[in-house]
């Protein structure tokens, strides 16, 4: 195992594997934790009944993040300490669009909390241009060497930004992580991946942003959220992007617990078209005339 290629990572590793007891910049943990009844997780977080997760020889395996391989009492969990080992680039931003004022205002208060312990809270109806606001606080990020990681709950959000990542930081290694992925991992300073792979990461990114923070499944799924924090450093940054903020992020805007950047405009600048409610008798009958 290339330990310089997995820096970042939560590793399953077989406990017979004696050899990396000597490695000096990895940390051991137990992959299950066993209670009286009860079985904990420390991939995932989740506990589990002993009947559920028994496997033989008194041993157990957690069932809620299988697919992700197995990992049971017969393993260990090595964390490679993340370093930020990256190569440097001439030309870190390769895109050459333009904002809106208003985009250029979030995308500047972005750039502000970068490098700083928090958590912030984009919020931009649909079609506002979010991931444009992104370029420039994650061309920042990667300028002061830090590692960063856009997620989504969904693969074909991910297989949509990669791309557009990939144009506007084309020097940049890299990375798109999903179920379906051809590529296998490699270490890269930008990471494009879905929520779930954030269980295969601990404190190995600076800079976390969680696109589509309201859809299924990662909306009050305690695996997920778990994921998120134990993926970003202790340090880090993190960022949410959403149009329809959940209930608890509302409650911790109004708390002023997160910060918020807010966007109501698309980037033509045009409001947002009013729903009307008419009602209309035998609106059937006229339904079926007109596309009769």
């Amino acid at each position: 195992m290339d330990f310089n290629e997995m820096a970042g990572r939560l590793v399953v590793v077989d406990k017979s594997e004696e050899k990396i007891m000597s490695s000096d910049n990895i940390e051991i943990y137990q992959a299950i934790k066993v209670f009286k009844n009860k079985i904990k997780c420390n991939r995932c977080g989740k506990v589990t009944t002993k009947e559920r997760a028994k496997l033989p020889y008194d041993n157990y395996y957690c069932p809620k993040c299988i697919v992700l391989g197995r990992v049971s009492t017969l393993n260990n969990l090595v964390h490679v300490i993340e370093d930020n080992h990256f190569n440097k680039v001439d030309e870190i931003l390769t895109w050459d669009g333009k904002l809106s004022k208003f985009q250029e205002v979030c995308s500047n208060e972005l750039i502000n909390i970068i490098g700083k312990n928090t958590e912030h809270l984009l919020w931009a109806v649909t079609g506002a241009g979010k991931t444009e606001m992104l370029f420039k606080p994650i061309a920042e990020a990667l300028r002061k060497k830090f590692r960063v990681a856009i997620a989504s709950p969904r693969v074909d959000v991910c297989n949509e930004l990669y791309p557009r990542l990939d144009k506007a930081f084309k020097e940049i290694d890299k990375i798109l992580l999903h179920g379906r992925s051809e590529e296998a991992y490699r270490y890269t300073q930008l990471v494009v991946c879905t929520t779930h792979q954030l269980l295969k990461f601990k404190e190995a990114f600076d800079v976390l942003i969680i696109d589509e923070v309201d859809a299924f499944p990662y909306v009050n799924n305690k695996e997920l959220l778990f994921a998120t924090k134990q993926a970003i450093k202790k340090t880090g940054t993190l960022i949410y992007l959403t149009a329809t903020p959940s209930n608890e992020l509302a409650k911790r805007i109004k708390r002023g617990n997160i910060s918020i950047s807010y966007l109501p405009m698309r980037f033509h600048q045009n409001a947002l078209p009013t729903i009307k409610v008419e009602f209309t008798n035998n609106w059937w009958d006229l339904f079926t005339r007109e596309i009769g």
